[in-house]
């Protein structure tokens, strides 16, 4: 059984900043809890993206050729470049601790982006920011 992710669970989310509790709550019913062990590699670079996380408590590595190029904690989202970008996927995401995510299939982030176009504007802005 999963446990229902709620709007107090993304109402630290940077992304979701300034969302009321309405639309956290409509975002919320399209993710699913997910606890991750550490040691977990959840995208590998080269893999089409079907999924999108949100960190929600512990803390992943981000490793661009085996290199690590940073760390992901408490709030910080990753999966949406090969979403938006209908590629694959650019990095490695591993699990450094063990880790509670959010996670939304495509067609929920699609819809979530639809209905939402400045949560996709800010998913654009971010995908700059980490060029």
């Amino acid at each position: 059984m999963f446990t229902p992710i709620t709007a107090d669970d993304l109402a630290d989310v940077p992304l979701f900043d300034g969302f009321d509790e309405q639309d956290l709550e409509a975002i919320a019913s399209r993710c699913i809890h997910v606890y991750v062990r550490k040691g977990i590699h959840l995208l590998k670079t080269g893999e089409s993206g079907f999924q999108f996380f949100i960190l929600l408590d512990g803390t992943a590595d981000v490793l661009v050729g085996g290199t690590k190029v940073s760390q992901l904690g408490p709030g910080d989202v990753f999966g949406e470049m090969a979403l938006l970008g209908g590629g694959t996927r650019a990095a490695d995401v591993v699990a450094a601790s063990h880790m509670a995510v959010a996670t939304m299939m495509v067609w929920d982030f699609r819809a979530m982006t639809e209905e939402h176009p400045d949560v996709a504007s800010r998913l654009r802005d971010l995908i700059t920011s980490r060029s």
